[in-house]
């Protein structure tokens, strides 16, 4: 994938999924919405997520190795940002259902970073 279309992919991502969850946050009810508008919801913050989180991970990455190998970046800060949004949008969703307190929600997290352990631990 040309980095030119990988970046114009996020942000692109980034700005569709924003005016979509500002639409709904805005416009509908959550205590009359259909289940499918709250799904819609939840996979246009997911996507925002994952757009904002690659786009700062990929340029502080570009930054942090002063610009070598700028490709090798692309595939984990995907990984890392799609994780982080999951993260998000499961600690708002599990607040939606009322069952998140500080216990859960730190079991929710710690399962996520050890799935991103098991990602780097294995061997190519």
């Amino acid at each position: 994938m040309i980095l030119r279309l990988y970046l114009f992919s996020l942000y692109s991502t980034a700005i569709i999924s924003a005016g979509l969850a500002g639409m709904i946050i805005f416009n509908i009810n959550p205590f009359d919405a259909p289940f499918w508008m709250i799904m819609i919801f939840y996979v246009s913050v997911f996507l925002l997520l994952l757009a904002i989180f690659g786009l700062i991970g990929f340029y502080l990455k570009v930054w942090a190795t002063n610009r070598e190998v700028i490709f090798a970046h692309i595939i984990p800060t995907l990984r890392q940002a799609a994780l982080m949004a999951v993260a998000i949008a499961g600690l708002l969703f599990l607040q939606q259902l009322r069952v998140l307190n500080w216990w859960v929600g730190i079991l929710f997290i710690l399962a996520i970073i050890f799935v991103e352990l098991f990602f780097r631990g294995r061997k190519k």
